[in-house]
């Protein structure tokens, strides 16, 4: 019976029916039991910040008691938002990001993730012109998410980084540029912070490449999920601006409103106006609430001491605390390992260089003690090269609370202790 049904499915659809990163990661989040025991390392959730918490529960408190209640609930907005509410968007982020917007800017979506299974797709496959465009990723690991947002298969391409050491038991990736190509290249997708190593792309990394990707009318797809304007968890790198070729897109979920889903892109007119077409068709609707939370927090100018005061002082002093309870844990088993430096964002990406299994298997290992860790295996969508890291490496996060993180530790080091090609 299954096998008749799987016949009447898509090439596409039955892709996506297969084992994804992202699913993987997503129903380990929606499955947690709330057991006393589980330790809930691999998701993307932002921490519970009660400081955070109070803004936005009176910023709600505000709707709730407005009479514009009734057209929040029971009024449709345009597909990717009413002309007032993205005018509104345009004139605040105009000085966020130095640049004059318009409206025509201007798009909402039901979450980042959302927008880029358009973008994504509006710049790659089989184009109207007959030619098979890709998707480049610059420097990966990349964002789980991306990989299987594509209908067309076989679109991605990944450039594969050089590996700088940056102390003891410490590494960055930077940008190939030997290997850097774009034939055949529609677009490029570039997450800064990156998801999943915290890497922060240097502005003069960006352009350089976009040297060549000017040149050539290639796109640039700039995730700032973790970036600057808000929640702006990017250490000591300078913030990205908008300018011609670059779409950017931000998100409300790492300030700590992920069940909001409500993303914004930047990009120019034509996106936009595309983009436009894509939403009505697929979500008819951008929803109200991301929408009219947006409008208040803007007016207030809420989220640039919400980022500066809050988010980054917490997220950086629980980086400080992670590094610390984990390299402790390592060094006591006796583990061989390597953090990439954690420049922004909050995730750490742990490469174990001696073990003897795979990291999808050591995920198993894991999620058999109850600790949930995401294997590094599925953030080098593209790759054709043969990269140790992509067997050897691991991301977790940094939000939970102290004794869940060293827990998590103890359990983990204790696991690769054991799985080492030199442990007896």
């Amino acid at each position: 019976m299954t096998e008749t049904m799987d016949q009447n499915y898509s090439l596409w659809a039955d892709r996506l029916r297969k084992n994804q990163g992202i699913r993987s990661l997503m129903e380990d989040l929606g499955k947690a039991t709330g057991h006393p025991n589980e330790i809930l390392l691999g998701g993307g959730n932002p921490a519970h910040i009660p400081e955070a918490e109070a803004i936005f529960e009176e910023t709600f408190g505000k709707l709730a008691k407005d009479p514009i209640l009734r057209s929040l609930l029971g009024d449709y907005q345009a597909p990717i938002g009413n002309d007032s509410f993205r005018e509104l968007a345009a004139d605040y982020l105009s000085t966020l990001l130095q640049s004059k917007f318009r409206k025509e800017n201007i798009a909402f979506f039901n979450g980042s993730q959302n927008a880029y299974s358009f973008l994504l797709n509006l710049h790659s496959g089989l184009m109207a012109d007959g030619s098979f465009k890709k998707i480049l990723l610059p420097v990966v690991p990349e964002y789980i998410g991306y990989a299987d947002q594509s209908i067309a298969e076989n679109v991605f391409l990944a450039n594969p980084p050089n590996v700088v050491s940056t102390g003891e038991n410490r590494f960055r990736y930077e940008l190939n540029q030997s290997t850097f190509d774009l034939t055949d290249v529609g677009v490029l997708a570039i997450s800064r912070p990156t998801n999943p190593t915290g890497n922060v792309l240097s502005l003069e990394q960006l352009e350089w490449m976009e040297k060549s990707t000017t040149k050539q009318n290639i796109p640039i797809l700039i995730d700032l999920a973790y970036g600057n304007p808000f929640p702006n968890l990017i250490g000591k790198e300078s913030p990205i601006q908008y300018k011609e070729g670059r779409t950017l897109s931000l998100s409300f979920s790492k300030i700590g409103l992920p069940g909001v889903r409500f993303g914004i892109v930047v990009s120019d007119e034509e996106t936009i106006d595309t983009l436009s077409s894509f939403a009505a068709v697929s979500n008819l609707a951008v929803g109200n609430l991301g929408v009219y939370m947006m409008q208040i927090l803007f007016q207030e100018n809420v989220l640039p001491k919400l980022s500066e005061n809050i988010l980054r002082p917490f997220y950086e002093a629980k980086a400080k605390l992670a590094l610390h309870l984990f390299t402790e844990a390592f060094e006591k088993m006796g583990v061989e390992y390597e953090i990439h430096d954690p420049m922004g964002g909050f995730f750490l990406w742990i490469r174990f260089p001696s073990l003897s299994i795979s990291n999808h298997e050591l995920y198993h290992l894991c999620k058999d003690k109850r600790l949930f860790i995401v294997s590094g295996h599925y953030f080098f969508p593209g790759l054709n090269t043969d990269f140790s890291h992509s067997k050897e490496c691991i991301r977790l996060t940094y939000c939970r609370k102290e004794e869940e993180l060293a827990r998590g530790a103890q359990i983990l080091a204790e696991i690769v202790a054991s799985h080492q090609a030199n442990s007896k």
